[in-house]
């Protein structure tokens, strides 16, 4: 793993427990003095942060091996944070703009939605009503869409508003740029608050943050890989996994540290429609030792992935642990059994039975110059491998499938970090 020399990165994760702390000082300390905080931005409205072209830079080489997701912290507790996804484009600017100018023809490679109706179209705006049916339930909602004159070298701009329906509010971005003779680098960046959704949309935003996150990835994973597909004139192909070892991947931390702190990265491999590996990269704001203690106790962080998620060791040997795990989201509760093998090194984790028993994975450690440690995973598992509302959500869509793979990457990588910082 190579390191280069840096300095700090001084941007520290968003924490409750300071501003909590904070609150309940002034509170107590100077009533007189003490204000209600302002109530943050609407989804509709909170800045979306994409990726500069610095970061864009330092992920060069990701990018040439498959999308490049960044799950952004959040700046205001309050606030759900945003998704970024990038990824090359073998088309040119003029093609992917025509993939996302008219959202009439969205159906036609993202067959998740069934339906999109252009309400009106007035100057560089659309708006357009969209119905999108998933396996017991229909959701709805209204978008107007705004684009912007493309600039020769900054390239296509389009801003996309959540106007009512059943995802709540929200808003995403896109940007396409040149990328070489005949390529465009495409980054959409997303933020869906469901809180003030319908019935179905709250059910599942009821699990959290880290839920919220989830629905997010994958909607964005959809939207993203299929404009690319689009726009490169591709056919879908099988889906599934591959096989194969789990290698890692050499890492710049010292380049990747600025980016890791806005948040935590997710490098999805692909071949063809089929998932090659996901890989995570997060900073664990903590030591090596406390990170890896964690590692090695499922129980410790099992309890940690959203709330009510469990895990129990069942059998513990000198090469392995077996535990039963389990996630109580709602609609959509997975369990199953799983093996841990210890190690000084990396720590494989395979399936045994239940949710993801073919699954496999490999998690890691290694530290920034500083002496923060750093969670490296690596996996490779079919989301369809769960239940049957997930397998029907998923139904012929493996962009789908995917999205929830990088969205299980994060939440795993924050599920250790949240334990190791306890």
């Amino acid at each position: 793993m190579k390191i280069r020399p840096t300095a700090p990165v001084r941007e520290a994760m968003p924490s409750l427990r300071p501003l909590a702390l904070a609150l309940l000082l002034g509170a107590t300390a100077s009533p007189a003095l003490a204000q209600a905080p302002p109530p943050p931005p609407p989804a509709d409205e909170a800045p979306l942060r994409g990726l500069s072209p610095r970061e864009l830079d330092v992920l060069a080489p990701h990018l040439d091996r498959g999308p490049v997701v960044l799950a952004q912290f959040r700046p205001d507790p309050r606030l759900m944070p945003a998704v970024v996804f990038a990824t090359r484009i073998d088309a040119p600017v003029e093609r992917v703009a025509e993939a996302i100018l008219h959202p009439e023809r969205y159906p036609e490679f993202m067959p998740a939605l069934d339906e999109i109706a252009i309400e009106s179209r007035q100057g560089p705006q659309i708006a357009y009503s969209w119905q999108w049916q998933i396996a017991l339930f229909t959701l709805r909602g209204r978008n107007v869409m705004t684009a912007y004159p493309p600039h020769p070298t900054r390239g296509l701009r389009v801003d996309v508003l959540s106007t009512g329906g059943d995802m709540g509010e929200g808003r995403m971005s896109w940007r396409v740029r040149p990328d070489g003779p005949g390529r465009s680098l495409l980054v959409l960046t997303s933020r869906v608050d469901m809180r003030d959704a319908n019935y179905i949309a709250d059910r599942l935003a009821s699990g959290g943050t880290s839920v919220q996150r989830s629905i997010n990835v994958a909607l964005t994973t959809v939207m993203a890989l299929g404009t690319k597909r689009r726009a490169e004139g591709a056919a879908r192909g099988p889906a599934g996994v591959t096989e194969g070892p789990l290698a890692p991947r050499e890492l710049d931390l010292a380049a990747l540290a600025p980016v890791l702190a806005r948040g935590d990265l997710v490098f999805l491999e692909l071949d063809g429609d089929r998932l090659d590996r996901v890989g995570v990269v997060a900073r664990a704001s903590t030591g090596v030792a406390r990170v890896r203690e964690v590692m090695l106790d499922p129980e410790e962080f099992g309890r940690s992935l959203v709330h009510g998620s469990r895990a129990r060791v069942v059998e513990r040997t000198d090469a392995h642990v077996d535990f039963d795990w389990g996630i109580p989201l709602p609609l959509l509760g997975v369990e199953g059994r799983m093996r841990l093998f210890p190690s000084e090194g990396a720590i494989r984790v395979e399936g045994v039975r239940g949710s993801l028993a073919a699954g496999r994975w490999t998690f890691d450690t290694t530290r920034f110059s500083w002496g923060e440690a750093v969670i490296v995973g690596w996996g490779r598992f079919d989301p369809a491998d769960t239940s049957r509302l997930v397998r029907r959500l998923i139904a012929d869509d493996s962009d789908f499938s995917h999205g929830l793979a990088v969205a299980t990457q994060i939440m795993v990588a924050r599920g250790l970090r949240r334990s190791a910082t306890r």
